[in-house]
């Protein structure tokens, strides 16, 4: 064999195996499509895990229906500890509570970020997780609305991950 003939084929086996390559990967592209339409119902519908939050989804690669939220970081926030195995008393939380646990540059930023106007009177928000199930998560809500998700999952008391509506 020539030369020539030699790479030929080499390179005709190097086109293949790139080709094949190119496969695998839009495969693999199109199998996170379509878990993203065949993913759990509260995945598809946005509104995320309902103890493990909208992280979650998104990691799995399920998306969150035809909802926009994106990863934001908003300063340090500290939730404090969930002492072990006590659970939430009371997952439902007021203005008040969401202002004392979320300081007014957290706040703002959050709202700059979502592009919702701040009217800290319709701020609520509830708790998911815990020490039981190894994350805790606080959703804000304003006017009933989810503007903010910050979950803290190692239990330390810090927030680590934290997703904003409107992104």
């Amino acid at each position: 064999m020539s030369a020539r003939t030699i790479l030929t084929i080499l390179a005709t086996s190097l086109l293949i195996v790139g080709l094949a390559s190119l496969d695998a990967d839009a495969a693999q592209r199109g199998k996170a499509r379509g878990k993203t339409k065949n993913g759990p119902s509260f995945c598809r519908s946005g509104a995320g895990h309902p103890v493990y939050g909208r992280q979650w989804c998104l990691e799995r690669g399920h998306g969150l229906g035809e909802s926009t939220w994106g990863h934001a970081h908003v300063g340090r926030v500290v939730f404090g500890r969930v002492p072990e195995g006590q659970k939430i008393e009371s997952p439902r939380l007021g203005a008040r509570e969401i202002a004392e646990i979320l300081t007014g540059v957290v706040l703002d930023e959050i709202f700059d970020k979502s592009h919702h106007d701040l009217d800290r009177a319709q701020l609520s928000g509830s708790w998911r997780g815990g020490s039981n199930e190894g994350i805790l998560v606080l959703e804000v809500l304003m006017g009933g609305v989810p503007v903010a998700e910050l979950t803290d999952t190692d239990l330390d008391g810090e927030v680590d991950v934290v997703l904003i509506a409107g992104q």
